[in-house]
Parts: C-alpha cells; structure tokens; sequence
C-alpha cells in the first residue's frame, strides 16, 4: 500500500511542478489569473508531502481508504470542469488527468479489497 500513496505522490509532484510552470497559460485558458493555477500547484504539491507522510505509516490501510475517496473527489473535479469548457486542448488535458487520477482509485480500491484484515 505504501507503493502506491508514493507512485500517487510522485504523480502529484510532479503534476504541480508542471501545474505551476504553466500557471498563466492555464490560467488564460480558464479566465483566471494565473494565481489560481499557481494556487492550485501548490496545494497540490502540499498534496504530495502529506501522501508521502501516509505512506511512512505503519499500518497505511486508513489512510489508502481516505486517499481512495480524495482521488474519487478529484476525478469528479475535474471531469466537472473538463466538460464546462469547450473542446480544446486544456478540456481534454483535464479528462486525462481525470482518467489517471481515477486510475490510482482503482489501484487503492484494489489493494484495499486484496488486503482485508
């Protein structure tokens, strides 16, 4: 379990570096100011410390269930705002996103169900 909270993490990391390297285009692209994106990079990056933390624990059972629900939360995000923008590059750029981001629910879930106990 502790696998995958720090492949999660990495994918955030890594997520909120590009996130903020591009914070003005995607900001421009969604009509905020690029503080938004920038905003959000960095609340992403807090993301990624925490999941690390989670996964040093001893016993990460509790923690992959409530990961599950914030990736489940987040693929809902950004699915919602995918499909209020028009077809374009970012809008389909946020459905990947989504799509890997759901990817990792799957894997918690699946850990969670092989490993009861």
């Amino acid at each position: 379990m502790g696998t995958c909270l720090r492949t999660d993490a990495a994918y955030c990391a890594v997520a909120a570096l590009l996130l903020g390297l591009f914070a003005e285009p995607v900001g421009g692209a969604l009509g905020v100011p690029a503080g938004v994106p920038l905003t959000a990079a960095v609340l992403t990056l807090g993301w990624a410390g925490m999941l690390l933390a989670l996964a040093a624990r001893r016993r990460p059972r509790g923690p992959v269930r409530f990961v599950l629900v914030a990736n489940v939360v987040a693929v809902a995000g950004l699915a919602a705002l995918a499909s209020t923008r028009p077809l374009d590059a970012l809008s389909l750029l946020l459905l990947a996103v989504a799509v890997e981001v759901g990817a990792f629910a799957v894997w918690q879930a699946v850990l969670l169900r092989t490993r009861r106990g």
